[in-house]
């Protein structure tokens, strides 16, 4: 693949960039091509957690009665003499295994000590020495089960207290059997994208380098004058310097000037050709004193508009055009000629580019015009069967929420169908360990209330799309904390005559943010 890449026709080229490289993410200086290696893990991982999460599966229990029949599949080993596939599918249980966490309900199939249940970012077991006599203990043991929350004395007597704090945070719920979930996806199930994270790792970027990746690729031009851009911000054009370094045998001066030695600077900004071009391209130039490409280039983008940057990305492809005619034909156009073709070819992509609306709304707003239609589609069908909607009222309810803390509250503004208002509501929430979770939480606490006012046809608006595409979703699974909010919403919901989800945009909630501030 990397030859491919590089390779154009029979001939054998240099290969400018190396393939781990070209693996980085767009916005860090790669060009997102796959680890072939990594992603071949991610998709066996796919078979690892079905192994896991589906353990009563007929597959499952073939493994199972062949390699763990006194276990589980977190904690098989390897053994001996595996067949490929298992090998294959163990070749991915690390991955999986240090990316799931378990999800506690009544904490009857949970090891304290062994399992990974705390929430902790960093450290997800317990950190507190296990007594030899405590070994295979359960989760259960630390669950009141009369009032179903922690029991604090028997906590403190186990567990140092940075563990105590941990495990206060975990919400407990005894009508649910605890399950394996993936950490860091809101439904907590795991997908090949996640488990190919999770391999390659996140990338940084690097002091001294080119830091507006996005904003290179955002650019509103032909996309192989974009590709030359990269090349020419990572030094990998192949310029007499750069030739030279690979150990290939050539000249070291510049083909258009002849005196000085050629590199990306030079052949694209210093040289006195493309100096006489920039002078009268009437563009406004960085006047600054540099021999790095990607640092003139990154102080163009901050004076050039979009306009400007296209106009100048295609005198630099055609100044490099300019630059390869003058290696093999001996021969340089005039720089008004040059600018002519770079005008007319900015001219023609202008002209090939679709033409857009002009009043194009926000991904946000298109969003909610979208929910808007569908629920007073939804509330007109209901009249049309006669199914009126009596003493309609609309809540829009917004959650606060700290992350260093986890501490969560609610607000919410209740009005009538004409948008006078009626009542408010703001309230303290049980720890969170996400803001999606603490938005469920927000929409239950604010659904319990409406239900305690006596309310019996609600909209519910939020500000949180993807918490109102979840409630919108009758058959949406989750194995994360938040599917014990999204459950209790669904399940209040039914006890209203009507009741919907709706999506507002923040700048629209305001009332509702405000009250869930004050609520700290």
């Amino acid at each position: 693949m990397n030859r491919y890449w590089w390779d154009s026709g029979g001939d054998r080229r240099i290969h400018w960039k190396a393939w781990d490289k070209l693996c980085v993410p767009k916005k860090y200086g790669g060009l997102r091509f796959k680890d072939l290696r990594a992603f071949n893990l991610a998709m066996l991982g796919k078979q690892a957690w079905r192994m896991l999460t589906k353990p009563d599966s007929l597959v499952a229990r073939v493994y199972k009665a062949q390699y763990f029949p006194k276990g589980t599949f977190f904690d098989t080993q390897i053994g001996n003499s595996l067949s490929f596939c298992w090998r294959s599918i163990m070749a991915a249980k690390s991955i999986i295994c240090s990316g799931v966490r378990r999800r506690i309900g009544n904490g009857e199939t949970t090891f304290i000590w062994t399992h990974p249940w705390l929430q902790d970012e960093h450290d997800h077991m317990i950190q507190t020495e296990m007594p030899v006599q405590l070994q295979g203990t359960r989760v259960m043991g630390l669950i009141d089960q009369q009032t179903g929350t922690w029991d604090n004395d028997i906590l403190t007597d186990l567990f140092q207290p940075e563990d105590v704090g941990r495990i206060m945070r975990i919400p407990v719920s005894l009508d649910y059997n605890d399950t394996w979930y993936w950490h860091g996806d809101p439904k907590g199930m795991y997908s090949v994208k996640s488990g190919y994270r999770r391999i390659v790792g996140d990338y940084e970027s690097q002091g001294g380098e080119f830091m507006n990746w996005l904003s290179l690729w955002r650019l509103k031009i032909p996309p192989k004058w974009r590709m030359f851009l990269w090349r020419a911000i990572c030094d990998i054009l192949p310029t007499t310097t750069n030739l030279l370094i690979r150990r290939v045998d050539v000249s070291p001066y510049c083909a258009m000037c002849g005196i000085s030695q050629e590199n990306t600077m030079h052949a694209l900004v210093m040289c006195d050709y493309a100096r006489n071009i920039w002078e009268q391209s009437n563009l406004t130039i960085p006047n600054i004193v540099t021999n790095i490409f990607h640092v003139w280039f990154e102080e163009l983008q901050n004076v050039l508009d979009s306009d400007g940057m296209l106009y100048a990305a295609s005198i630099l492809y055609n100044i490099w055009r300019a630059r390869n005619r003058a290696v093999w034909e001996a021969c340089l156009p005039r720089p008004n000629s040059l600018l002519r073709a770079a005008v007319t070819a900015k001219d023609a992509w202008l002209q090939a580019r679709p033409i857009r609306p002009p009043a194009a709304l926000p991904a946000n707003a298109v969003a909610h015009a979208a929910e808007t239609v569908h629920d007073a589609a939804h509330v007109e069908t209901a009249l049309m069967a006669g199914n009126v909607v009596p003493n309609l009222r609309r809540c829009r309810v917004d959650a606060g929420y700290l992350h260093d803390t986890g501490r969560a509250t609610v607000g919410a503004v209740l009005f009538d169908a004409n948008g006078e208002y009626l009542a408010a509501f703001n309230a303290p929430l049980p720890t969170c360990l996400t803001p999606l979770m603490a938005e469920a939480l927000a929409c239950k606490e604010a659904l319990s209330w409406l239900k305690e006012r006596g309310e019996q046809s609600i909209e519910l608006y939020t500000d949180c799309l993807t918490l109102q595409r979840y409630l919108a979703t009758p058959t949406a699974a989750f194995r994360s904390y938040v599917g014990y909010a999204i459950d209790g919403c669904k399940q209040i919901a039914t006890l209203f005559q009507f009741c919907s989800f709706n999506f507002i945009p923040r700048s629209d909630n305001y009332l509702a943010h405000a009250l869930a501030t004050t609520a700290y």
